[in-house]
Order: C-alpha cells, then sequence, then structure tokens
C-alpha cells in the first residue's frame, strides 16, 4: 500500500519508518528539508539498532530505507496514496488547516488519518470536502515499540473507512482498539488524564509530597512512573499545552515550572532534578498516601465510557494497559478494589462528578470480585493471599492454582527474595490436594517477567556467592520442573533471560502474540544461570539453543512457537481465556495418571530405553489400582465426563 505521513516529527518519523519496516511504501513531508533530513537521520539511526541486535539485516535495512521517499511538495506527497496520516503539532486549528489542503492534494478516493492523542477528528473531518473518509489513528510514542493504536470513528466515518485504518494498523504489528465515538480524549488520553492533574492538584493544595505520591502509585498501585516522574518524563510543556487544549484548570505547580523553564527530563529539572539521575524512590516513602485517591477518578472516566459505549470494559482495560502501562486496567482494577470503594472515593470529590453507571452498579450490589459481578464475572470461591513477591490464587471450583510474579514496577524482574517465596509457595501448593494444576504468570502485560533484577545482586561479588546464588535459583526451578502436577506458563509479556528460564522449566508454554523471548544474557556479557542453557537443548536441541543463547536473540511469540520453544501463541485479545481454559482442561484430568505420567515424560530424556519402559509398565500397573480408573472406564461407558478425584 502507498501511505503519506505528513510530518516528520517525533510521531511521523516513527510511523513513516513502522511503516515502510511493515512493505509499505511511504512519502514522508514536511515544510523545510532540514526537519526531513532530521527526520530521516533518526530513522537511519534506528534500523542501525535492529541491525545491531539482529532484529533485521543489513539488506532489510537498505529495502526499507529505499521505501521512504521524502519531500516538501504536498501534492507531490500525497498523489498515489490510498491513505494519508497527518503527524503535526497538536494544535486543532492547525491540524484543520492542514485536512483543507490535504483534501484539495490528496486523491478523491484516499482515506485522510490524523495521529493525535486528543483532538475531535470530526471537527476535521468536517473541514474537509470527504467527512465519509476522515478517521484517527492514534499511535503512541515511540511507534516502533508500543503494540497499541486507537482509530477513532469521528461522527462522520464510514464504515469503510473504519476497516481500512483498522487493517492498515494491524498489518503495522500493532494491537487495534476501536474508538466508537469521537468523545475528548479518546480512552487513554482521557483515562490517564487525572493520573497527573488529580496528583498535581492533591500536592497544591494539601501539600502533600511529591516523593510520597510517587512513591505510592508505583510500589502500592503498580504503576511503572509515579505521577510526577510520569509528567517530567512527557514534558511539563506538552502536558501544560494538553490540559489548556482541553479548556481545564492548570494546577498552579504546572504553570510555575512552565514560567521557570523547568520542562522535565529533557532539560534535566521539572518537578524532580535530573542531574543525578532517576528519582529515588523507596517503598515506605508511600506509606502515608492511598492510591484510591488518584485511581477513582480514572475509573470514573473508564466507567463513563463503557456508559457511553466507547468501548467495552475489556477493551477500555486493554487500551490501557497497552498504551499507558495500567497495570490491570483501570476496571479490572475497580473489581479488584470494589465498585463500592471506588463510589465511596468519589462522592464529595473536588473535581470529579460520579459516573451514574457507578452508582447504578452499587445500587445492584454488582461491587466486582466480591459480589462476583462487576464489570467483569467473577468466581466468588476465588481465593488469594500475598506472599512476598508472590500473588497466589486458589480456585477450588476449577482445580487450578495461579502464582503471579508480583513486581510490575519492576517488570517482574527475578530476586533473591523471588526464589524463596517461590519455593514456599510450592510446597504448600503441593500439599494442598485441592490444587490439579499451576500456572504462573507476571502482574501486568508488560512483562512476564525480563529476568534477574541485577541491582539486588549488587552485594554479591564473590564468585563463591555468585556461584551460590545461581545454583539456588537452579534448585528452585528443578522443583518446579518436578512439582507433581501439571504447570503452565502463562507469558503474558516479554521473557527474557531468568524469566524464560522460569517458563521453561514449565510444562507448557503460552503465549500472546504481543510477547518477545529470549535467552538474553550474553547482551550483557553474562550466560543463562538458571538452567536455560540445559533446557534449551533438551527442549529445542543443541544447534538451535546454541543459536539463541550466543546471538542472545529475541523471538517473537510466533517464531517461538514454530521452533517449539512455546506450546503455542495465541491472539492477544483471546490470550486469557485461552491460558485459563488450557489449565482448566489439565485440571480435570486424572491427578494420580497425571503425577505419573509427568514423571515418565521427564526421565525419558537422560534415562535409557529399557530402563525407561520398566519404568512405564510399573506405573501402568499402579495406576490400574486406582479408583480414577474405574471412574474414567464408567465415564466413557456412559458417555459423561468423568470426575476425578485423585483416588
Amino acid at each position: 500500500m502507498r501511505l503519506a505521513v505528513i510530518g516528520a516529527g517525533e510521531m511521523g518519523h516513527g510511523i513513516a519508518e513502522l511503516a515502510a519496516l511493515h512493505g509499505h511504501e511511504v512519502a514522508m513531508r514536511d515544510v523545510k528539508q532540514e526537519l526531513l533530513d532530521r527526520g530521516m537521520e533518526r530513522i537511519r539511526w534506528s534500523l542501525g539498532k535492529l541491525v545491531e541486535k539482529n532484529q533485521i539485516r543489513p539488506e532489510q535495512r537498505d529495502e526499507v530505507l529505499a521505501r521512504i521517499r521524502v519531500t516538501t511538495d504536498l501534492a507531490q506527497a500525497t498523489r498515489d496514496a490510498a491513505i494519508v496520516i497527518e503527524a503535526i503539532f497538536e494544535d486543532l486549528d492547525l491540524k484543520k488547516r492542514v485536512f483543507r489542503e490535504l483534501d484539495r492534494a490528496a486523491p478523491k478516493d484516499a482515506i485522510l488519518a490524523s495521529n493525535t492523542s486528543a483532538l475531535p477528528i470530526t471537527n476535521m473531518a468536517r473541514a474537509t470536502k470527504r467527512p465519509h473518509k476522515v478517521v484517527g489513528m492514534h499511535f503512541f510514542n515511540p511507534p516502533m515499540l508500543m503494540p497499541l493504536v486507537e482509530v477513532i470513528r469521528a461522527d462522520t466515518t464510514d464504515d469503510a473507512t473504519l476497516e481500512a485504518a483498522v487493517g492498515l494498523a494491524k498489518s503495522l504489528g500493532k494491537t487495534v482498539v476501536v474508538v466508537k465515538k469521537d468523545v475528548p480524549g479518546f480512552i487513554t488520553t482521557r483515562v490517564l488524564g487525572p493520573y497527573f492533574e488529580e496528583a498535581a492538584w492533591i500536592h497544591d493544595t494539601e501539600r502533600v509530597p511529591i516523593e510520597t505520591i510517587d512513591a505510592a502509585m508505583r510500589f502500592r498501585a503498580g504503576f511503572p512512573m509515579g505521577p510526577f516522574e510520569l509528567a517530567d518524563q512527557v514534558g511539563i510543556d506538552v502536558l501544560h499545552h494538553l490540559i489548556k487544549n482541553a479548556n481545564r484548570p492548570v494546577p498552579r505547580s504546572v504553570q510555575t515550572l512552565i514560567e521557570e523553564k523547568k520542562f522535565g527530563r529533557k532539560v534535566d529539572e521539572g518537578y524532580y532534578s535530573y542531574k543525578g539521575g532517576r528519582p529515588t524512590l523507596r517503598p515506605e516513602m508511600g506509606s502515608g498516601f492511598d492510591p484510591i485517591r488518584i485511581l477513582a477518578p480514572m475509573i470514573n472516566e473508564a466507567a463513563e465510557l463503557v456508559a457511553l459505549d466507547v468501548a467495552s470494559p475489556a477493551e477500555i482495560d486493554e487500551a490501557m494497559r497497552l498504551g499507558t502501562a495500567f497495570p490491570d486496567g483501570p476496571l479490572t482494577m475497580a473489581d479488584k478494589v470494589g465498585v463500592d470503594t471506588v463510589l465511596s472515593a468519589l462522592r464529595d470529590h473536588p473535581r470529579s462528578k460520579p459516573a451514574a453507571i457507578l452508582s447504578e452498579m452499587v445500587a445492584r450490589g454488582d461491587l466486582g470480585a466480591k459480589s462476583g459481578k462487576g464489570f467483569y464475572q467473577h468466581r466468588m470461591e476465588r481465593e488469594m493471599m500475598a506472599q512476598g513477591t508472590l500473588l497466589i490464587a486458589k480456585d477450588p471450583a476449577t482445580h487450578v492454582a495461579t502464582i503471579t510474579i508480583n513486581r510490575a514496577d519492576r517488570l517482574n524482574t527475578l530476586t533473591p527474595e523471588f526464589f524463596e517465596d517461590l519455593d514456599r509457595a510450592l510446597g504448600e501448593l503441593r500439599a494442598d490436594e485441592t490444587v490439579r494444576c499451576l500456572m504462573i504468570t507476571g502482574s501486568g502485560d508488560r512483562a512476564f517477567s525480563a529476568g534477574a533484577d541485577l541491582t539486588s545482586f549488587t552485594e554479591v561479588s564473590k564468585a563463591f556467592k555468585v556461584w551460590r546464588s545461581s545454583r539456588r535459583s537452579q534448585e528452585v526451578f528443578l522443583r518446579l520442573a518436578n512439582f507433581p502436577k501439571p504447570t503452565v506458563a502463562a507469558i503474558n509479556g516479554h521473557c527474557f533471560g531468568g524469566g524464560l528460564e522460569l517458563a521453561l522449566a514449565c510444562d507448557f508454554r503460552i503465549a500472546a502474540r504481543r510477547v518477545r523471548l529470549g535467552q538474553t544474557e550474553v547482551n550483557l556479557g553474562l550466560v543463562p544461570g538458571a538452567g536455560g542453557s540445559q533446557r534449551l537443548v533438551r527442549i529445542l536441541g543443541q544447534a538451535k539453543a546454541k543459536e539463541l543463547v550466543m546471538l542472545g536473540s529475541r523471538l517473537t511469540a510466533d517464531e517461538a512457537a514454530s521452533l517449539g520453544l512455546l506450546t503455542k501463541a495465541v491472539e492477544n485479545e483471546a490470550f486469557a481465556a485461552e491460558v485459563r481454559g488450557f489449565s482448566e482442561r489439565l485440571a480435570k484430568q486424572a491427578p494420580i495418571a497425571i503425577r505419573l505420567a509427568k514423571v515418565l515424560l521427564n526421565r525419558a530424556i537422560d534415562t535409557p530405553i529399557d530402563a525407561s519402559l520398566e519404568m512405564e509398565a510399573m506405573a501402568f500397573g499402579l495406576v490400574t489400582s486406582s479408583e480414577d480408573v474405574f471412574e474414567g472406564l464408567q465415564a466413557f461407558l456412559e458417555k459423561r465426563e468423568p470426575k476425578f478425584k485423585g483416588e
């Protein structure tokens, strides 16, 4: 497909590179040649990094560059374009003027799309004579890395235009969430708005220290950054512009920073000073602040979007997880903390009027997980408990237990404490006869586990201590590999280094398609230390294991599945249901037979065939004395599903 990208700046050059990387011919236009030159320089740098990391070959880089042409002439840029993507500064009057120019220059059947995070698409559409062929395509920064695109339907957008925009975004490897109505802020910008603004008002009016709020939102609520550090990262000037554009009052601290030209990290000064690096925050610093004070207004906005039929709860949560790293998603979080708790936090709130849908849900008793129904349906029997770095959930109704690595703010990296917590959890779950299948996953959607938390090993300086730490991780993962019940690694986010070694110790590995996986230690000058070099050989064979370890390759989920590294890769939106269904099917199997089968299969690789066959015959004889055998045979004859008891 031939595309035109209008604007070679922060977003424009990234969209152009992404499109060319996926085989599209791209014309990139800006008003000055020096802006185009700067954009192409950044594209070359980015592609060079992909070559360095062995993600593309040098000849592929050259092919991508050949698919991008640059021009300052709008008519020349849009001459053959099927879709034109505008990616200029966030100013509505300027965008409307550009859309009038595009309407005159582009082919009559071309689709005109705006990459905007909040500005109304309908206003741009009505500036043209083809309002039915105008749509919003909100890419996230950087477009090459961020997995989400919001596709926004203007009041005038027709079905064919919407379908084409969705198709283009998917062709670029993105997860698409369709915003069905052109509401202010769409989904992500609207829901994320209170994260910073509410924090700023609390800081300004109540003098709560920024460190207290940031630490609470990072360590207690699970966000990767607190609101003030995020504001510095985005740019105080950018946030100031967004607040003014939305006609909302500007918090005093924001205005002060603007006047002092302290725009954040890009000038080494904002809410924090960055001359010494990232702010140092500790979990105990946030103990005096309740995150619900900021979460409730965000959940309120998400609930209002449901009431307006802008998107479903699952779509809103997915957009927030992928676009803003919101842990779990706002509506999942509402169900966890209780819809009544959210509503209580919003009563008499000075800046957020509670959405009517929340009051209606509370009146009906739809309070979330504790009542069995909220924005989602829940099983009432689910028992959850925290254990150090882990969350452990047991569902007696399905006999599935779930261990969740509870370090989303650290990409679920593995610490020495994690291995002790996992060892204890395995012992407890092994003894629990109500548990017949164990699923392991990571909190949030960014990472299953990004590997070892290297900062937690800074005190390990002597070789024998490093060896001892490595051996401890191997012992715990060996215990997981020999766990007497089937284990499933639910790989919901990136899975590197020790994270992949954890997954390799499980019986089954199911990953969402957004995931990347790799045994990447060599890229840091290290080698696998928790069993990766050995288990990869047993799963993939020596040649492929050497390739993955020595190149430190990062595989897509589909690539990993094709090699046999994964049991399966599934669509992102189907991931949770697929993993849950797979685990529940395992849990329905005869526990004694499963336990014996697992032992036989685990030992098959390293045991001589004659000894293995003798073990199999003994296991076969042993299992025939169980009551489960009689139940299985009876169910077969009665053409019903067996109900095994593990006896």
